[in-house]
């Protein structure tokens, strides 16, 4: 009973398309690529204006690693001369008072050597 109650339903051609479908196919199709072309140039304008953001960031950038680039030898160089002059003055003292240098140096090795020998 059950394969007369399901009977077979002939398949069909789909019609012919008519003018009127392809004609709005085609103006689907001439929306889609206006739109396709409009999105592009709006990403193209935007990816212009992300590289001249990026252009603009990276010379401040360099400008400001320029200038500390500067500080930094200026800083280096200061403090280079100034440790020529301590070393300078130090050698000067120990010349001028080689005793007390001496006893001085040896005062501090041994505190030194009790500060560390304390620790084992």
């Amino acid at each position: 009973m059950e394969n007369e109650e399901m009977k077979e339903t002939p398949v069909t051609a789909s019609p012919a398309p008519t003018s009127d479908a392809c004609d709005r196919l085609d103006a689907a199709r001439k929306y889609a690529s206006e739109q396709y072309e409009k999105i592009r140039r709006a990403a193209v304008e935007q990816m212009v204006h992300v590289r001249e953001y990026a252009d603009q960031a990276r010379a401040q950038l360099n400008e400001g690693w320029d200038k500390a680039r500067v500080q930094m030898n200026v800083g280096w160089d200061k403090t280079r001369s100034a440790a020529k002059e301590y070393h300078k003055a130090g050698e000067a003292y120990v010349k001028e008072n080689p005793t007390g240098s001496v006893l001085g140096a040896l005062g501090i090795g041994v505190l030194i050597g009790l500060i560390l020998g304390g620790r084992r």
